[in-house]
């Protein structure tokens, strides 16, 4: 009986250690070619057994007045079946009242910057695609906004290196169309972080949290909201 306990406790602390040593992994991709904008996020984990998928297939401006209009989908581990879908509109208010609850984690957030910078340090970047087509119609202007596009680029992917590590070879192009009026970007991130290193950031923003006084009040309070903002679609 003892043996049988003491190799199931054996068999246990085993996959404990596994799976403190896999990967979480995320990617983010968003395309835009004309008029059509497409922008998907997808989460993974335990070797592909945990699985999270949501695209926003509809980004439409709607003026200054409705804001942004987003219609999300999210869908199963094998993207067969849709398991939710909501819509929503990003307003103004909606934008400075989100502002001011960041702003009032930070300041009940030990160092809160210190904590993200450790954080993102044990990300690896395994995938960086960023392509641009661009095109105004005249040949001077094309390569002026060529050039433009290209510094805000390299201005981005130095602040990538700085803070993640780094482990693929990036793609990055801006292609100038000189005899067309065109815009279309294609932008592709994946990164990994190991369960452990996961664990324990979370376990440390807990305690940055907590020596501030009600700092996790605060966590939770912004966790609902933005769980709340996400209504079912009608």
């Amino acid at each position: 009986m003892l043996l049988w306990v003491g190799l199931a406790v054996l068999v246990i602390i085993i996959a404990i250690i596994v799976v403190l040593c896999s990967f979480m992994r995320g990617e983010f991709y968003f395309s835009r070619v004309k008029d059509n904008d497409t922008l998907t996020v997808e989460m993974r984990g335990l070797f592909g057994l945990v699985r999270y998928r949501y695209v926003i297939p509809i980004i439409q401006f709607k003026g200054f007045t409705q804001g942004i209009l987003i219609k999300s989908e999210k869908v199963t581990q094998h993207n067969a079946k849709l398991k939710d879908e909501t819509r929503d509109h990003i307003t103004k208010d909606k934008v400075i009242a989100f502002y001011e609850e960041a702003k009032d984690v930070l300041v009940h957030t030990l160092n809160l910057y210190g904590w993200m910078k450790m954080t993102l340090a044990k990300v690896e970047c395994t995938e960086l695609k960023w392509i641009t087509r661009v095109g105004l119609g005249d040949a001077p202007e094309t390569a002026i906004t060529t050039g433009a596009i290209w510094g805000i680029k390299s201005s981005l992917l130095g602040f990538t290196i700085r803070y993640v590590k780094l482990i693929a070879k990036p793609r990055i192009d801006v292609i100038p169309q000189y005899n067309e009026k065109q815009f279309a970007t294609e932008f592709r991130f994946a990164g990994r972080i190991r369960v452990w290193f996961a664990v324990t950031a979370g376990i440390r923003l807990l305690y940055r949290a907590a020596k501030i006084k009600g700092g996790i009040r605060t966590w939770i309070q912004f966790a609902l909201k933005a769980r709340a903002r996400f209504k079912p679609a009608s």
